[in-house]
């Protein structure tokens, strides 16, 4: 089951449900199984079922596949976040007594307070992210990034790089270095949806110098 908040009467459970845990805007598409708490969400993001998403921001058209799991971290827009990915997957301390949780979780009756150890993961904009991917805590990802299925990013990935395997290594860049310095400069992401639209068919073509230099003089 879908919904869009704001949109159907029949739903207003669900609705109430998010808005009371959630900063959502009104146009977000919800699927069935969805886990939302202390989420910041711009217009038109789509999370697919059983996803789960915690003390996080996400930007404007960003989407979340099925099953993924996502906290403490903030995304940009027009991600494209495949199923079964990690984003800061929790560390635990390997320096002290013992690696296990309980020391830190009251959930084992040792102590009252909660420790938690996740640093703030970023993912800029127009990132893909392929599926089962595993993001550790602290990583920044730039923008344009590709992040091939299966890999374990365990270092900061440059805007427009493409990385894969386990740990994430370099594959190659996008684009060369002057078109990736342009379209820092353009920052497409930002731009108004009805110049997006007008413009909507070079969008759909190999970028070119002169489809660059087009967006750049608009």
């Amino acid at each position: 089951m879908n919904f869009k908040l704001g949109i159907s009467k029949t739903e207003n459970f669900f609705i109430n449900k998010y808005i009371k845990k959630n900063d959502i805007f009104w146009n977000t598409n919800i699927a069935n199984g969805t886990d939302l708490n202390n989420v910041k969400v711009q217009e038109n993001v789509s999370f697919s079922k059983n996803s789960s998403v915690n003390n996080s921001k996400i930007g404007r058209y960003t989407s979340i596949g099925r099953y993924t799991k996502i906290t403490h971290t903030e995304i940009g827009a027009f991600c494209s976040i495949s199923w079964d990915i990690t984003i800061n997957a929790i560390e635990h301390p390997y320096n002290r007594l013992t690696m296990h949780a309980f020391p830190y979780l009251p959930t084992y009756g040792f102590v009252n307070t909660r420790e938690t150890f996740y640093k703030k993961v970023i993912i800029k904009n127009d990132v893909w992210i392929g599926a089962n991917v595993v993001i550790m805590p602290g990583i920044t990802i730039g923008n344009g990034a590709i992040i091939g299925a299966g890999a374990v990013v365990t270092k900061d990935v440059n805007d427009y790089e493409i990385v894969a395997g386990v740990p994430a290594k370099h594959i190659k860049y996008r684009f060369d270095k002057v078109t990736i310095e342009k379209l820092l400069k353009l920052k497409w992401w930002n731009k108004n949806m009805s110049v997006i639209k007008n413009d909507i068919s070079l969008f759909k073509q190999e970028l070119t110098p002169e489809v660059l230099n087009f967006f750049l003089s608009v």
